[in-house]
């Protein structure tokens, strides 16, 4: 965490943990006051997340100056009980029950076979048409049950999304779709599905941008960190009542100044983008949540280009109100963990112009990916007699 991240965190959470603290939970409409549960909601979730992966640094720092998981929690507790005591989870998670299933810890890369991207997606399209047997992932039946309606939910979830992005390419005709992967290989899935229909929106390209991409380029890794604190959170920082059209010129001057145009990993970066052959102006599809990463590439492209997103953050909801799908932080860890997206395949490297992957070896995570790409494709069909 840079010195700036650290001001712009404890600056936000202890203004908002007051605010909360100044609502008076029994005066306030239900309609105002589950508007604010949910940004804590949301908020409380974000420490419990980045703790999960493992930035400690980060929680530890807000949490020494806000004292900000017990205060959220003591405000969701009060907002809650006058809401009628329903459960944090059932008001404002996409699914309230966790489904362990422990297969899918023993990742199993590393001599796996390797793919070129896109040939990849191919297989995995072909390998999803037919109904796979996926009782043998489970300890129990009642497991396997609590698992397929949990993935329903998300794989209806997806849909929504999808189309919603539909509806926005169609009033578009020259943007083409970029879908950086691995959080929306689905949404790469459906948009090349109805593509290949006859549906009116270009072919969709898929991208490979993640921090282990990143880190595979000298000095990437630090590239990567430094496009989100000292590019993102120093312009959010600094400027007042940031908007969109704002960032987006920010962020692009600001990033383009500080790397240079032989950096390796400008230069891999930029290998990539030329590679889609786009014959258009890109429209960046992302799962969220800061929105770093289309906000890279539109500097590549000099601000030519939109993008959206799934959700973002509660403090970025003012700047991306009108590119995000859902405003409710709260479901994108549902939706970035599925297991096609999560424990199916992985960056491998970048070689002559080309994304390389490798496919895990668990027969668990291949079989569960299947099933809910065939899932998704079947939804995905019954929708596509809504489009006029």
């Amino acid at each position: 965490m840079s010195e700036v991240d650290r001001l712009f965190f404890i600056q936000y959470y202890q203004s908002r943990i007051n605010y909360y603290n100044s609502t008076e939970c029994n005066l306030a409409s239900g309609t105002e006051l589950l508007k604010i549960a949910a940004e804590a909601s949301a908020l409380r979730k974000i420490l419990l997340d980045a703790g999960d992966e493992g930035y400690a640094d980060f929680v530890g720092a807000i949490i020494a100056q806000t004292n900000a998981l017990e205060q959220l929690q003591h405000f969701l507790t009060a907002a809650l009980a006058r809401l009628g005591h329903t459960s944090e989870k059932e008001r404002f998670y996409l699914y309230p029950e966790l489904v362990r299933i422990d297969g899918l810890n023993d990742t199993q890369f590393g001599g796996g076979t390797l793919y070129e991207l896109e040939d990849y997606i191919s297989k995995l399209d072909h390998e999803s048409d037919s109904v796979l047997e996926i009782a043998h992932c489970f300890e129990s039946a009642e497991q396997r049950h609590r698992w397929q309606a949990k993935t329903k939910i998300l794989m209806t979830e997806l849909a929504e999304f999808l189309f919603w992005i539909v509806r926005r390419l169609l009033q578009q005709p020259d943007a083409v779709p970029v879908l950086v992967l691995r959080d929306t290989l689905l949404i790469y899935f459906g948009l090349t599905w109805l593509h290949q229909r006859g549906l009116a929106i270009p072919r969709p390209r898929p991208i490979f941008f993640s921090r282990k991409f990143a880190s595979s380029f000298e000095s990437g890794e630090n590239a990567y960190e430094r496009l989100g604190s000292d590019v993102l959170y120093g312009i959010l920082y600094n400027t007042e009542n940031c908007d969109l059209l704002t960032l987006r010129e920010l962020f692009v001057s600001q990033a383009s100044r500080i790397f240079a145009k032989d950096n390796p990993f400008v230069k891999g970066s930029r290998a990539c983008l030329d590679g889609l052959s786009l014959n258009g102006s890109p429209f960046v599809i992302e799962s969220g949540w800061q929105g770093t990463f289309p906000l890279w590439l539109l500097t590549l492209t000099n601000n030519v280009g939109d993008f959206v997103l799934y959700t973002t953050s509660p403090w970025m909801y003012p700047i991306y109100q009108d590119i995000v799908f859902r405003k409710n932080y709260n479901y994108l860890r549902d939706m970035e963990t599925i297991v096609a997206q999560e424990h199916l395949f992985q960056f491998s490297r970048f070689r002559d112009g080309l994304v390389m992957v490798e496919e895990t070896r668990n027969p668990i995570a291949t079989s569960l990916a299947r099933y809910e790409l065939h899932l998704f494709k079947q939804l995905v069909e019954q929708k596509m007699r809504e489009i006029p």
